[in-house]
C-alpha cells in the first residue's frame, strides 16, 4: 500500500495556492478568454469591373491590349494561355492597331516560345501564325532578329517538347521572311547540329567523336526537325538554287561564271560549265581582253561601271561571290556534320523498302527529308559533280542502290508512289554527279568505276521508264547476239518530278556514252507526244528539246556539245520538228505556254541549226501554211490558230517563218489571206511586208 506522506503530497498539488509577490502581476486564470486582435486593410485603388473602359478598343472579355500584355508576364499558365487567345480576339477585332502596337506585341509575347507549358506555346504559334503573314515584310523585318534569339534559346533548352516546338516558329519565320531569316545561319545551323547530333568524349579524353541521335529523338520529333532542316536550308541555298526556271541546268550562266574572278567560288572539280548551254549573255568573251575590257567588266569597256548609289558593279558582283562561296563554306560543314545522322536514320528507316505494301508512313517521309536534306547540300557544295573524295555520298549511294529502284516490286497509294518517285529521281542525279566525278579524277581503281558503271546503266534505265519507254532485249538467231527494242508503254508525271528528272536526263547524258544518250533523247521525245496538250510538261519537253538541237546542229561550235550525229538521230529528231506546227495547230490557244515554245523552237532552228535540208524546209512550210488558213472543199476558208494568239506569239511565229529559205508561194498567200487588216505601220504589219517582199 502506498504511504499516507505520499497521498497528502498529492492532495495537496490538486489545491495549492499560488503565492503572490511584489512586483510581479498576477497570472491570469487558466479558463481566461484573450480578447486581443489585429486588424489590416486592403486597399483598392480602383476595381478594373468599375471602370469605364467605353473610349478604350477592349477584347469580348473588356480587356485592353494593355492589360493583355500585362497578363502575358503572369505566374499563373492558365491566365497567361488565356491572354494570349484574348490578345488574338483583340487584333481580330480591331486589326488597325496591329501596325500601331506591332512593337509592344512581338516584345510582350516574344518570351512565350520558351514558356514551359505547351499549351501556352500552341497558343502564341497559332497567333503567330493568322498575325505575322499578314504584316508587309519591311514592317515584320525589325523584329525577325528578337524572333530568331528566342527560337534559338528554345532549340537549346533543356525540355525536349520546347525544343521541338521551337523548329515550328523557325518554320513559320522561314515561310514569311525567308530572306531575313537566311542571314542568321551562322547561329542557326549549329542549333539544327545540336538537335541532330551528340557529343561523347572519347575513351582517352582528348577529343570527342559525333554520334547521331537518332536513339534520342521519338519519330515525331525527329521528323519534325529534319523538315524544318530542310525549310531553312532551302531559304538558305536559294540564292544558289536557280529555281524561278524549270531548266536552270541548260540556262545560258552569267558573264561573272565566265571571268575568272567570279569563277573562283566554283569548286576546283567542278564541271558545271560544261553542262550548262552556251552563252547568250552580252560580251561573254570579256575575259579574252580583245577590247581592251578587265576580267569582270562587262560593259564600259574597261571602265568599271558605277551605279547611282557609287558602288561599282565589280565591288558588287565581288560581294555577291563571297556571299555564294559563304554558302557553299556552311553547306560543306552542314553535309559533315548532319551525315551520321541522316545515314542513320536511312538505315533505320530504310527497311520499309523491303514490304510489298507500301504507305505514306512515317519511314518513308523519314527516307524522303533524309534525300531532300542530303540533295540540297550537295547541289550547293559541289557544282556538277561529286568528287570520289567525297565518302560520304558515296557509300551512302552504295546503301541506297541496294534497293533502288524504290518500290518496284511493292504497290502503295498514290501518296507512296509520289515519294517513291521521287526518291529514285534524287537518288539518279546523285549516280549522275558520282559518275562524272569519276569520270575526271581519272584514279579511281576498277572495281570502284564497275559498280559506278553498273549504278548509271540502271539510272539510265529507270529515267526511261519512268517516261514511258520500256527497253526490251530480244535474242537474234540462234546466236548469242542481242539488240535492244524500246516498247512505249503509258507514263504520267507531275511537272516538278518531271522537271527534276530532265536534270537527269541532262546529266546522264554528258557523263555517259552515246548510246544512253541516244536512249535518253528517244525517251524524251516518246514522252513529249505523249504527255497530255494541256499538260505544262508540254511546253518543257520542247524547250528542252530545242537546247538539245541547238546544242547539236548548230552552225557555231559550242564547248561540251553532244555529238549525237554518229547516232544517225538526226531523222528522228527532223521529224520532231516537222511536227511541231501540228502540235501548234491541236494547241491552238489552251497552252500559250507550248505554243511559245513551239514557236521559239522553230525559229531556233531556222535562225541557228542546220538540221533541215531543203527538203525538209519544203516540208515544214507546206505544215505552216495550216497555222495560217487553208482552203477545204465545202467548207471555205478555213483559219488556223495564228489569229488567236496574242501579238508576241504572232511576232514569233512571223520571224520563225522569216528564216525559212525559201518561202513558197502557198505560204506567202496564207500568210497575206490572214492577215488583211493588219496595218503597214506596226511591227508586225512591217514584217510581213518583209516576208512577202
Amino acid at each position: 500500500m502506498p504511504k499516507a506522506s505520499k497521498k497528502q503530497q498529492r492532495k495537496a498539488e490538486d489545491f495549492k495556492k499560488v503565492k503572490l509577490k511584489v512586483g510581479k502581476k498576477k497570472a491570469p486564470p487558466s479558463n481566461a478568454t484573450d480578447t486581443s486582435f489585429t486588424s489590416k486593410s486592403i486597399v483598392l485603388a480602383e476595381q478594373s469591373i468599375t471602370v469605364d473602359k467605353s473610349s478604350e478598343l477592349t477584347n469580348s472579355r473588356n480587356l485592353t491590349l494593355k492589360d493583355l500584355l500585362s497578363q502575358l508576364r503572369h505566374y499563373s499558365t492558365p491566365i497567361r494561355k488565356d491572354a494570349v487567345a484574348g490578345l488574338a480576339d483583340l487584333l481580330a477585332r480591331y486589326p488597325e492597331i496591329i501596325r500601331a502596337e506591332l512593337g509592344p506585341i512581338i516584345e510582350g509575347s516574344v518570351r512565350l516560345i520558351v514558356d514551359n507549358d505547351p499549351a501556352v506555346r500552341r497558343a502564341l504559334l497559332k497567333l503567330y501564325s493568322s498575325l505575322l503573314p499578314e504584316l508587309p515584310s519591311r514592317d515584320l523585318a525589325p523584329f525577325v532578329p528578337l524572333i530568331v534569339i528566342f527560337a534559338c534559346s528554345a532549340m537549346t533548352h533543356i525540355l525536349d517538347d520546347i525544343r521541338a516546338d521551337a523548329v515550328r516558329f523557325l518554320d513559320l519565320l522561314s515561310e514569311i521572311a525567308p530572306r531575313s531569316v537566311s542571314q542568321f545561319a551562322s547561329k542557326i545551323l549549329p542549333n539544327f547540329y545540336s538537335l541532330l547530333e551528340t557529343n561523347t568524349p572519347s575513351s582517352d579524353g582528348s577529343r570527342a567523336s559525333i554520334n547521331s541521335r537518332t536513339t534520342l529523338l521519338t519519330l515525331g520529333n525527329r521528323l519534325s526537325i529534319m523538315r524544318s532542316c530542310y525549310n531553312y536550308l532551302s531559304v538558305y541555298t536559294s540564292p544558289l538554287m536557280q529555281t524561278s526556271d524549270p531548266l536552270w541546268f541548260m540556262a545560258s550562266p552569267s558573264s561573272a561564271l565566265i571571268a575568272s574572278s567570279t569563277a573562283a567560288h566554283i569548286d576546283s572539280n567542278s564541271s558545271m560549265s560544261h553542262l550548262y548551254f552556251h552563252p547568250n549573255d552580252p560580251a561573254p568573251f570579256a575575259v579574252l581582253n580583245l577590247f581592251g575590257e578587265t576580267v569582270g567588266a562587262h560593259s564600259g569597256f574597261g571602265k568599271d561601271s558605277t551605279g547611282e548609289d557609287g558602288q561599282s558593279q565589280n565591288d558588287t558582283a565581288s560581294g555577291t561571290v563571297d556571299a555564294h562561296a559563304e554558302i557553299r563554306a556552311q553547306c560543306k560543314e552542314a553535309l559533315t556534320r548532319l551525315f551520321p545522322f541522316l545515314q542513320a536514320t536511312w538505315v533505320e528507316s530504310a527497311t520499309v523498302f523491303s514490304q510489298s505494301q507500301l504507305s505514306s508512313d512515317q519511314s518513308l517521309k523519314l527516307c524522303a527529308f533524309v534525300m531532300q536534306i542530303l540533295q540540297t547540300l550537295w547541289r550547293t557544295a559541289y557544282t556538277g559533280s561529286i568528287p570520289l573524295s567525297e565518302t560520304n555520298l558515296v557509300g551512302f549511294l552504295r546503301r541506297c542502290m541496294a534497293y533502288f529502284p524504290f518500290g518496284s516490286d511493292s504497290t502503295g497509294d498514290s501518296e507512296a508512289e509520289e515519294a517513291l518517285l521521287s526518291l529514285n529521281i534524287r537518288v539518279s542525279e546523285l549516280v549522275a554527279m558520282v559518275h562524272l566525278g569519276a569520270a575526271q579524277s581519272g584514279s579511281a581503281d576498277s572495281s570502284t568505276m564497275a559498280d559506278i558503271s553498273k549504278w548509271s546503266k540502271r539510272a539510265v534505265r529507270f529515267a526511261q521508264v519512268a517516261m514511258g519507254v520500256r527497253p526490251k532485249r530480244q535474242s537474234v538467231g540462234s546466236g548469242s547476239t542481242q539488240r535492244v527494242e524500246q516498247v512505249a508503254v503509258g507514263a504520267s508525271l507531275s511537272h516538278e518530278s518531271f522537271a527534276d528528272l530532265l536534270l537527269v536526263v541532262w546529266q546522264l547524258m554528258h557523263g555517259l556514252g552515246q548510246r544512253d544518250a541516244e536512249q535518253l533523247l528517244v525517251a524524251v521525245m516518246h514522252y513529249a507526244g505523249s504527255c497530255q496538250l494541256a499538260s505544262p510538261s508540254k511546253a518543257l519537253c520542247v524547250r528542252f528539246l530545242s537546247k538539245i538541237i541547238e546544242l547539236q546542229w548548230s552552225r557555231s561550235p559550242t564547248g561540251g556539245a553532244l555529238d549525237l550525229a554518229k547516232l544517225q538521230l538526226s531523222d528522228m529528231v527532223t521529224g520532231w520538228a516537222l511536227g511541231l506546227p501540228k502540235l501548234m495547230w491541236q494547241l491552238r490557244d489552251r497552252n500559250l505556254a507550248a505554243s511559245t515554245a513551239a514557236a521559239e523552237a522553230l525559229r531556233l532552228i531556222g535562225q541557228r541549226t542546220r538540221l533541215l535540208d531543203a527538203a525538209a524546209s519544203d516540208t515544214l512550210q507546206a505544215s505552216l501554211v495550216t497555222l495560217f488558213c487553208v482552203s477545204v472543199p465545202g467548207k471555205g476558208t478555213v483559219f488556223g490558230p495564228f489569229r488567236q494568239y496574242p501579238s508576241y506569239l504572232q511576232r514569233t511565229v512571223l520571224e520563225a517563218v522569216s528564216y525559212c529559205p525559201r518561202r513558197s508561194e502557198k505560204l506567202s498567200l496564207a500568210i497575206r489571206a490572214c492577215l488583211p487588216e493588219i496595218a503597214s505601220a506596226t511591227s508586225i504589219g512591217s514584217l510581213v511586208e518583209e516576208i512577202l517582199a
